[in-house]
């Protein structure tokens, strides 16, 4: 019969290749909102050090569990969440009988190449760039390291990488050390311990001493290799993301996949791409410049017939000649240049719409000439909060967006 609280046995820390495991008799808990299996030994990796739990089934009195989180209390009893077991009736489940628990292999053996592979590179972090480590989450899909620095050089991160690559090709012996206080005060140890009694270190053949109770490979050639694939600057720090073992694979299969991908659009070989890309920015760069001038010259004879057609002393109130362009095929930057080459004369008011071709909403933007005393945020705000669009601005000059199928010239002419 379980014991009631006391700390659960760690079998995985006797052999974390081991997958599968029998004990006798169970008990209830809870954690969180939801109710737990606790047993007096398993297999089971709970969530702690930035490394997931594991997943798995117990098999209970002949009905089968899948455990799908495992969670570690403050008295190091390791609770066992499983589907669906609020909803069953605890008369149900033999607990005191024959327990049979089985883990997740593929996710236990990701799990301890991407652990295995922190401690490394965090180690050669230290070495390589002086940078400490802050702190590591290792995600189901993406590990990451914080460092205590707010940049790293690319040159230093490779040097980093290259440092633990070459120990894992060295096949490094991987042990789990439990040393006295004595033993354990004359350890170079890359972090302090965290707890204070039965301190377990990870000794990876040398190359790097740390406290840890996870889960880690037995040898490093079981890494197979480690790449750094990002980094970002977060909270003041560096966030390093990096990918070990399968996921290393994987991460080069997909990007080899899309560099091919582009080469064969461009018809060049792979390593030809970046030539291909900078050739592409290039002659998009002088189409926009040769868009730009023809917009220009569009725009100047527009506006020098729409100005020719409303002359000085048109307007019909001291705010100004009221000028209204609703064009079919101009976008907002379009818009933008005519109102400004209008307002260029000093009593205009210009008020310039196309319709957007995915939303039919009217783009609009309304400037004035300097001898203008109309509003032009004013009108805009108001013409928008009555009609259900959106936009403002300054007195001067405003844009925004009204409702498919308004009138411009309605609105503009009983500004």
């Amino acid at each position: 019969m379980l014991s009631a609280r006391r700390p659960t046995e760690k079998l995985y820390w006797n052999d974390p290749f081991a997958t599968s495991f029998e004990t006798s008799g169970a008990r209830l808990g809870s954690f969180g909102d939801h109710r737990s299996l606790i047993l007096d030994k398993t297999l089971f990796y709970a969530e702690a050090g930035g490394q997931l739990g594991d997943k798995g089934t117990l098999r209970v009195g002949g009905r089968t569990l899948a455990v799908t989180d495992v969670q570690i209390d403050d008295a190091e009893e390791i609770h066992h969440l499983v589907a669906g077991l609020d909803a069953i009736d605890p008369a149900e489940l033999d607990l005191q009988g024959v327990i049979e628990g089985t883990v997740d292999a593929a996710r236990r053996r990701d799990h301890m190449a991407q652990h295995t592979a922190q401690h490394m590179l965090s180690r050669a972090l230290v070495d390589a760039a002086g940078a400490e480590t802050v702190s590591a989450r290792l995600g189901a899909s993406t590990c990451t390291i914080d460092v205590s620095l707010a940049h790293v050089p690319d040159a230093a991160l490779g040097r980093a990488e290259d440092l633990v690559n070459a120990a894992v090709m060295d096949d490094l012996v991987v042990r789990s050390l439990f040393p006295t206080p004595a033993e354990l005060a004359s350890m170079k140890l890359r972090r302090e311990p965290k707890v204070a009694a039965n301190v377990r270190i990870i000794d990876i053949g040398g190359f790097d001493l740390t406290p840890c109770g996870g889960t880690h490979c037995t040898r490093t050639g079981q890494i197979g290799s480690v790449v750094v694939v990002g980094t970002e600057r977060y909270k003041g720090k560096l966030r390093v993301t990096f990918h070990a073992g399968a996921r290393a694979r994987q991460d080069a299969r997909a990007k080899h996949a899309a560099l091919a991908t582009l080469a064969q659009d461009f018809t060049c070989g792979p390593l030809d791409v970046p030539a291909a890309v900078a050739k592409l920015r290039g002659d998009h760069k002088a189409r926009l410049e040769a868009l730009s001038a023809t917009r220009g010259e569009l725009v100047e004879l527009l506006a020098r017939e729409v100005l020719a057609a409303h002359p000085e002393g048109s307007g019909d109130d001291a705010r100004g000649a009221r000028i209204i362009l609703r064009r079919d095929h101009d976008d907002i930057g379009m818009l933008r240049t005519l109102a400004g080459r209008l307002a260029s004369r000093p009593d205009v008011v210009a008020f310039c719409a196309a319709p957007d071709p995915e939303t039919g909403e009217l783009a609009i933007v309304v400037q004035r000439g300097t001898a203008s005393t109309f509003d032009c945020g004013a009108w805009l705000k108001a013409t928008t909060a009555r009609h259900g669009g959106r936009g403002g601005g300054r007195p001067a000059r405003a844009e925004g967006r009204l409702p498919a199928g308004s009138d411009l010239a309605s609105l503009a002419r009983s500004a």
